[in-house]
């Protein structure tokens, strides 16, 4: 019977090849897809395993990205946080970075950080001159809603 297996059997590439995503683009595309579909706690599910089983991708910084988006969009905030402040950290001249740290402003907002949001959203600023128009206008959005003097 089916459920006769070994909860150790063991999980080689064949394994994943019938049950899932093949590859490291495979197994990002299908986690981006629920954050596209706006299923937060697949998409979070989906990043959280790519990001296990391909720490060291190219893709990486981008999945801890949408991690952290997949925690604010469900109001988790310093799981959040965690997550932007990761992307920040480590890759500060990724193209995520500058969206990473206005989004760790939010998260700190919804922490009751205010103070330190309205530091992060400054830092933008300074640290990436040259960030989007959709950061830079976000930024200033964010801190008129968090009251940033």
């Amino acid at each position: 019977p089916a459920g006769a297996l070994p909860q150790t059997a063991p999980r080689g590439p064949s394994v994943a090849a019938a049950s899932g995503p093949a590859t490291a683009k495979e197994a990002y595309d299908v986690a981006y897809a629920a954050i596209l579909r706006k299923e937060y706690e697949q998409a979070e599910m989906g990043f959280r395993q790519f990001l296990q089983s391909y720490p060291r991708d190219r893709l990486a910084i981008d999945a801890t990205y949408w991690l952290g988006e997949s925690y604010l969009q469900r109001k988790r905030y310093r799981e959040a946080a965690e997550q932007f402040l990761k992307v920040s950290s480590d890759a500060p001249k990724s193209a995520k970075a500058p969206e990473s740290l206005l989004r760790l402003g939010i998260a700190l907002n919804g922490l009751g950080a205010r103070d330190q949001a309205c530091a992060t959203y400054a830092k933008v600023g300074v640290d990436y001159p040259a960030a989007p128009n959709s950061v830079r206008q976000g930024v200033e959005r964010e801190r008129r809603r968090s009251g940033c003097a």
